[in-house]
């Protein structure tokens, strides 16, 4: 590794223990003192970690954060507060109870990403894949859910992309805002060989103070998650909704502004 490239990466390391050591977020002049690197350059470098979602910048108070994005991937380390470590903790309780996949996303339109998961104990279930990752917001329950949640003005803006985002499944926007009124009364949606042919699964939004940025979800085989099945686990998923919003409202898990995966 070249000499300047090495010390990119120092510089980048040490700004991130600058940023993880303030769970309540930390403005720059403190990260560049703590991190011992110049106010431009830490600019730079916190510059491209907000941009690649790792961090997050309050615009009020110009404070940065770590993300729950950059949380996923180095599995809590960061977390300065235990706040990561108790939100998987909640999705492995679930998936322990109900014996299928379970997982966390956010809201991104035209996508969700998965930002957490935990498999199920059973043999044949879901099949794992890399975390964190983009999934299409039409096809997905935490997409319909979260999407659902959103107020009118908001939804609006999403919904004119429907007839040419939108798979021809979906029957038009008229048909899709409907479907979300449902899922609104209902309390959770579900998506059942829509992102993959046999595979089903289930979301309940999870409320921080007064939006819902983040869904969880259990998933699995179509033919165990029968809508039977998912009206009978619904209960539980709902409690675990429940318990991840007053855990993500009473900690400093943020979400990240601004996916560009």
């Amino acid at each position: 590794m070249a000499a300047n490239e090495s010390g990119l990466v120092r510089r980048t390391i040490w700004v991130l223990r600058a940023v993880a050591a303030h769970p309540n977020g930390v403005g720059l002049s403190e990260i560049a003192r703590e991190s011992g690197i110049p106010k431009a350059t830490c600019y730079r470098v916190l510059s491209v970690l907000e941009r690649e979602s790792w961090l997050t910048l309050d615009p009020d108070t110009r404070r940065y954060k770590v993300s729950l994005g950059l949380l996923s991937i180095v599995g809590g380390f960061l977390d300065s507060n235990g706040g990561y470590r108790h939100m998987r903790q909640v999705l492995a309780d679930l998936a322990a109870d109900t014996q299928e996949t379970c997982g966390f996303d956010v809201l991104h339109p035209p996508n969700v990403m998965v930002v957490a998961q935990v498999a199920g104990p059973r043999l044949i279930g879901q099949t794992m894949k890399p975390v964190p990752r983009t999934q299409p917001v039409w096809s997905t329950s935490t997409g319909k859910v979260l999407l659902a949640m959103l107020d009118k003005a908001k939804l609006d803006e999403y919904v004119e992309d429907i007839d040419r985002h939108g798979p021809a499944s979906l029957g038009g926007a008229d048909a899709f805002v409907a479907m979300l009124q449902a899922i609104r009364e209902r309390g959770y949606a579900h998506s059942r060989d829509e992102l993959e042919e046999g595979a089903t699964s289930v979301a309940a939004p999870v409320r921080v103070g007064d939006s819902y940025p983040y869904a969880v979800w259990i998933g699995g085989p179509s033919f165990r998650l029968t809508p039977e099945w998912v009206t009978e686990v619904s209960p539980r998923l709902l409690e675990a909704s429940r318990k991840l919003g007053e855990l993500l409202t009473y900690t400093d898990l943020q979400l990240p502004t601004d996916l560009r995966v």
